[in-house]
């Protein structure tokens, strides 16, 4: 028999801490698993973002949607759940500002703090993850003087997961966030989580031990949670106001709930990650193999001054390796750099085939990109070594 669907989640007031507020968020986060921090980007700073989304032929200025025209939301990219992937990360500008922003840099910062007892937080080096963004469409359109509802552009219902897998790693292990740029309404959608689940986070795993449900293992991330556990019912509608940070706890299970209203919903994900001085060695391995084949441009990485390099994983050492990689790239020739640009290509549209031309039109696109520049293969196997230890970094 098929398992009943959950009770709609609930929704709870939750207090929106200022940036000013250090002692008062950080007790809120350590006690419930997440913490709202309001104003840590200006009111500029989110138009910005905003219309980078909407203008940015890597994001939605290439993709066809129009804002003001529903007529063009129905060719929507990044499937049911409303993720949006850069096709070219390097030529954003404003989503990599907000990565490196000082107030969102402090909030992370004391967060890991929380754990003094766990020797894998207070060591290593902060670095901030290369993520997507999240967008969903109105759902509720006015038109010709009454409300139309196109449901099939809600995202998915009840796919409740953690971002860590409770067999394998039981304890804490990492913190998620986003930047909320658009929807702080019940009925635009949102995050949906069960707060202090991360005081449960271990129990559960080994109430439920490897074995004991199908289709999961111990190397499985995301992992779902089955819709008859019980937690199903305790789940929590978070709103978050334009311009806040909501950072949670890996450990709490989490989903968004769908946009049912006649408004926008925009984040950016950006989650901090504490790496081992072997992990950030690979991340910088994987941006100077980017750099020195052209895939990332030199300019993109001396936008960045030296702390905010050290805070995407750039450098793992002095900058002595980081700029030999950008003095390399800069020395390209014009071959190379469109082999890179083949190269991006190709795997952009390997990740979106649905047919097998494109399929067969994306290996030709790898072929003819690594023959013109064999250095490119290194960088996959960099960027597959980079995200190893789940911090995202879709570079390409």
């Amino acid at each position: 028999m098929a398992p009943v669907a959950p009770p709609e989640p609930r929704a709870l007031e939750v207090q929106h801490f200022g940036p000013e507020e250090e002692e008062a968020y950080v007790e809120h986060f350590r006690e419930h698993g997440f913490v709202v921090v309001k104003s840590v980007l200006e009111e500029a700073e989110v138009e910005a973002s905003i219309r980078e989304v909407w203008q940015s032929p890597s994001l939605l200025g290439g993709q066809g949607p129009k804002e003001e025209d529903p007529s063009t939301w129905d060719a929507w990219p990044g499937g049911c759940r409303n993720f949006l992937d850069p096709i070219d990360p390097c030529a954003e500008t404003q989503t990599w500002k907000n990565r490196v922003n000082p107030r969102v840099n402090r909030v992370f910062d004391l967060l890991w703090e929380c754990f003094p007892d766990d020797p894998g937080a207070r060591s290593g080096s902060l670095v901030m993850s290369v993520d997507r963004l999240g967008l969903m469409r109105p759902t509720k359109l006015w038109r010709d003087g009454s409300w139309e509802e196109r449901p099939e552009w809600r995202t998915s219902r009840n796919w409740l997961h953690w971002d860590q897998n409770p067999w394998s790693t039981p304890d804490f292990e990492a913190m998620q966030g986003l930047l909320c740029l658009q929807g702080d309404c019940e009925s635009s959608g949102g995050f949906v989580t069960v707060p202090g689940f991360q005081r449960r986070f271990r129990d559960w795993g080994q109430r439920c031990p490897e074995g004991s449900l199908a289709k999961r293992s111990s190397t499985m991330i995301p992992f779902p949670v089955p819709l008859e556990d019980e937690i199903q019912a305790e789940r929590c509608k978070i709103l978050v106001p334009s311009g806040a940070l909501l950072v949670w706890d890996s450990r709490l299970p989490h989903e968004n709930f769908p946009n049912c209203g006649s408004g926008w919903r925009m984040v950016q994900y950006v989650t901090c990650k504490r790496l081992s001085a072997e992990d950030l060695q690979r991340r910088a391995a994987a941006w100077h193999s980017g750099l020195r084949t052209g895939l990332v441009p030199s300019s993109f990485a001396r936008r960045f001054k030296a702390e905010e390099q050290q805070r995407l994983g750039m450098a793992s050492d002095d900058g002595a390796a980081l700029e030999a990689a950008i003095a390399a790239g800069e020395q390209l020739s014009s071959e190379q750099l469109e082999a890179a640009r083949q190269l991006r290509r190709g795997y952009r549209l390997k990740q979106t085939a649905e047919l097998p031309a494109e399929l067969q039109e994306a290996a030709a696109l790898f072929r003819g990109a690594f023959a013109s520049n064999g250095a490119l293969r290194e960088v996959l196997g960099c960027v597959a070594r980079a995200e190893s230890n789940y911090l995202p970094f879709w570079l390409l």
